[in-house]
């Protein structure tokens, strides 16, 4: 894939979980690891609805900007995806949103159990309950380090859900599943 086609495939991403109401505005960021270990992240601020290859924003593996267009940084939680990419080779895509339903799990300490849907552990494994930390600082990052190596999808406390995956198409449906999941949950509660 190249560096375009995987900044319109970060872009399309971003407006299908938009479209699904999986995240709204500015929020969320998506990113996904380039062959020569460059990263393409969304940019911070920017209405994911809208979003365009234009949007998106290279880093170097130290999370550097070395390509953005005018105005353009990239997402507050870089911090985020760079550990999630450092502590696992096997990670490509990173997608960070705030589903309502799933954030709704996170926001209560209610860990969404795998017993129920078998969808669940057969698409997501078990879904890691991470404790706060503050967005956009290195708690975050360091409140899922725990749980990083055996797990492809996070709660995180009061504040969204993160899934990652070996391509963007696999985090992105990891991503709609983990809201399918907490709403159905939430119907049967």
């Amino acid at each position: 894939m190249t560096e375009a086609t995987a900044a319109e495939a970060l872009a399309a991403a971003a407006r299908r979980l938009h479209a699904r109401g999986l995240l709204a505005g500015g929020e969320g960021s998506h990113s996904c690891r380039l062959p020569d270990g460059a990263l393409l992240v969304s940019a911070a601020g920017v209405d994911k609805g809208a979003l365009t290859a234009r949007d998106i924003v290279r880093l170097d593996g130290e999370g550097r900007v070395r390509r953005a267009e005018a105005g353009r940084r990239p997402s507050s939680e870089v911090g985020m995806h760079l550990a999630l990419y450092a502590a696992r080779p096997d990670v490509g895509a990173v997608v960070h949103a705030h589903p309502p339903a799933a954030t709704g799990f996170a926001t209560a300490g209610v860990p969404l159990p795998d017993d129920v849907l078998p969808a669940v552990p057969a698409l997501l494994g078990t879904v890691a309950l991470v404790p706060y930390g503050r967005p956009g600082t290195p708690a975050l990052a360091a409140a899922m380090a725990p749980f990083v190596a055996g797990h492809q999808a996070f709660l995180l406390a009061n504040h969204g859900a993160t899934t990652v995956g070996t391509t963007l198409a696999q985090a992105v449906l990891r991503m709609e599943s983990l809201e399918q999941a907490a709403l159905i949950l939430v119907a049967a509660r």
